[in-house]
Formats: C-alpha cells, sequence, structure tokens
C-alpha cells in the first residue's frame, strides 16, 4: 500500500484539482438553481448541465507539467493517462452523485430517481467525450496545456444538443416516445468518446520508434 501511495502521490501533485473543485461548485450551483427555474423550458430542469459543468474542469486532467519527463519513462502514454483519469474520478463521482440525489429526490422533480441511470450515462457520454477531446488537442498541438481545448467540447456538445433536429434528439423526458432511442444515441456517443480517447492514447511515433528493437545484422 506504501509501494502504491509513493507512486501515485507525484501524480497526483500535478493534477489541476483547482478546475475539478471549481467544476465541482459549478455543478452543485447549476442542479441546485434549476430547481427553482420555471418550468417553461425542459432543459433548465435537465440535470445534465451539472454533468456539462464537471465535465468543462475534467477537460484540464490530462494537462500535465511533467509529460516531458514522464515520456521518457517506462510506462506507456495510455496508461499514464488512464492513471491520472482514475484519481480524478473519485470527486467528479461523488459531486455527480450528490448533485443527481438532489435532482431527482425533490417531489415535483422532472427526472425522478428511475432516470438515473440515464442520466449518469449521459454523464460518462459527455466525460469520453471531453476527454478524448483534451487527448487529441495534446497530440495535434505542441504543450502539455491542451485542457483549454477541450474545456470546449461540452459546450460544442449543447450547442449541437440544441441544434439537432428533433428525430436525433439528445433530449428527451422520461415517459416520452423518444427516450429509449435518446440513451441509445447517448450509448453511442460513449462509445465514440472511448474509442477515440483510446486512439489518442497511443504512443507517439518518435518514442514508438525508440521502443522498438534493433535489428542487427
Amino acid at each position: 500500500m506504501t509501494a502504491l501511495l509513493q507512486r501515485l502521490a507525484p501524480v497526483a501533485r500535478t493534477i489541476a484539482w483547482p478546475a475539478l473543485a471549481g467544476a465541482a461548485l459549478a455543478c452543485v450551483a447549476v442542479v441546485a438553481a434549476a430547481q427553482h427555474l420555471p418550468g417553461s423550458f425542459p432543459l433548465a430542469r435537465w440535470p445534465g448541465l451539472g454533468a456539462l459543468a464537471l465535465c468543462v474542469g475534467a477537460a484540464f486532467v490530462l494537462d500535465d507539467d511533467a509529460a516531458a519527463t514522464v515520456g521518457a519513462t517506462p510506462t506507456s502514454l495510455a496508461r499514464r493517462r488512464l492513471l491520472r483519469v482514475a484519481l480524478a474520478l473519485p470527486l467528479l463521482g461523488a459531486v455527480w452523485a450528490a448533485a443527481l440525489w438532489y435532482a431527482t429526490s425533490a417531489q415535483e422533480a422532472w427526472f425522478g430517481p428511475d432516470a438515473r441511470a440515464a442520466l449518469s450515462l449521459q454523464l460518462g457520454a459527455m466525460l469520453a467525450l471531453t476527454l478524448a477531446a483534451s487527448a487529441l488537442a495534446l497530440r495535434a498541438l505542441p504543450g502539455e496545456h491542451c485542457g483549454w481545448t477541450g474545456a470546449v467540447a461540452p459546450f460544442a456538445l449543447l450547442s449541437a444538443m440544441l441544434a439537432l433536429p428533433e428525430r436525433w434528439t439528445l433530449l428527451a423526458m422520461p415517459g416520452d416516445a423518444a427516450w429509449a432511442a435518446v440513451q441509445q444515441r447517448w450509448t453511442a456517443l460513449l462509445v465514440l468518446g472511448l474509442i477515440t480517447f483510446a486512439w489518442a492514447g497511443r504512443e507517439p511515433r518518435q518514442r514508438a520508434s525508440r521502443n522498438r528493437p534493433q535489428v542487427t545484422g
């Protein structure tokens, strides 16, 4: 256990905890305020707005000041990134669980307890797409700080949701005829985000060529 903590501590120190803490506060504030807004616009009561706030902070999880140094270690890029995500997930999960419970427990809530699994699926898809955007930016752009690029993903997703035609909507109320189809679309987005995140976590060509065994004649 001590060895594990010693291994995790240097990674934990490089994670953007202030960004995550700010996102957590924003998530709680958005979800709490939404319950007191008029119900004329369903999006105002959608807990996914809090999930989008969480994702803005999560976009900075992959930023690593020590990336150039640890890049020379045997640990793969994918493993380093997964470790960073794993360290941030408990905070994100705890905040989401609290916000989701608050948003779905009120008697007049538009999304009840039965919708918690579907809403958590939506958070997972948003988070996967956000991390995928950050990973792609780190792969394509110079430097180790591309979180700002990834932070655009939640806003782009929200804009796309509002612009999509009704037949492709990502927003539906529990009990609507489109509810099941909407969750299938969120599942597809989750898979897309995970695949993209995995692809963007491949080793850069320079490192891959260094690690390839040399054949001597």
